[in-house]
């Protein structure tokens, strides 16, 4: 395994945000030369990045013959687009180490949970926005994602259904404009440049609620994106995997029913 660790580094990057890698060593006794690579950006509020929804989801989408990244991006008191940059950055990077590792660079896909999967989502519908343009340097053909996959996701800025610790980590002292709201509510920016996408969420839900999802898949179908969503029955917030691997130190992320959305996923996967 190619396991590295680079600092990326925007403005209003802190010091901490990093990339690391969890891609196959190319071997003349596979044939598999080049590979769909997932990066992940763990959930966590816009306060932290969730150790639970990080390596071992990667060693997740490895043992399925992905390449895996994490992102550990940039928190508060970070604020509202310096993730969104770091993911920017974090694919060009991706796209240029493309024949050094083996990555299929028509098949880079962003995957994101709760606070992750609002930043996954914002770079769905943002990747070519002169923002991101500018701060990379990049051609929009590096800076395109070919997928999304969203687990119980943050979208919307408005009441009721937001997640409002996300909101005000993400926007600060600002989180209440109205424009600034607008600008993250991401179900308002789907348009045809959104690739395709697979969203997961509960019904039991009751930090993110699964409305969130139920407005971006909305947005999706009016842009005529083509779109796979999942809601289980049973299940709180943040179950990443739901096994016992990712479970809590309260024993709430343990839920065998939901376990197979990482199964779906590797078929949805292999369509890419």
């Amino acid at each position: 395994m190619i396991h590295e660790t680079m600092k990326i580094t925007q403005e209003g990057s802190l010091e901490y945000a990093r990339l690391a890698t969890y891609l196959w060593e190319d071997s003349p006794e596979i044939p598999i030369k080049k590979r769909a690579l997932v990066l992940i950006c763990p959930g966590g509020g816009y306060h932290r990045t969730s150790d639970r929804e990080a390596e071992a989801v990667a060693l997740k989408i490895m043992s399925m013959g992905h390449h895996a990244a994490v992102l550990r991006y940039s928190v508060a008191p970070a604020r509202f687009p310096v993730a969104l940059r770091e993911v920017a950055s974090s694919v060009t990077l991706l796209r240029k180490k493309a024949e050094t590792w083996h990555i299929d660079k028509n098949k880079i896909v962003v995957m994101g949970f709760s606070a992750g999967g609002h930043l996954a989502a914002s770079y769905g519908v943002y990747w070519n926005s002169p923002m991101l343009l500018e701060s990379t340097g990049a051609s929009l053909e590096n800076l395109r994602p070919n997928g999304l996959i969203l687990g119980y996701p943050v979208i919307t800025a408005y009441e009721p259904h937001r997640h409002e610790g996300s909101i005000r980590n993400l926007l600060g002292d600002y989180w209440q404009e109205k424009d600034l709201q607008e600008k993250v509510s991401l179900e308002n920016h789907v348009g045809s440049h959104t690739p395709r996408t697979f969203l997961w969420s509960t019904f039991k839900d009751d930090t993110v609620p699964a409305e969130n999802s139920l407005v971006f898949v909305q947005a999706l179908m009016k842009k005529k994106i083509p779109v796979e969503f999942h809601l289980y029955e049973r299940g709180g917030h943040g179950l990443s995997l739901a096994n016992h691997i990712t479970d809590n130190v309260a024993h709430t992320c343990y839920q065998k029913e939901c376990q197979n959305w990482i199964d779906l996923v590797e078929v949805w996967l292999q369509n890419l």
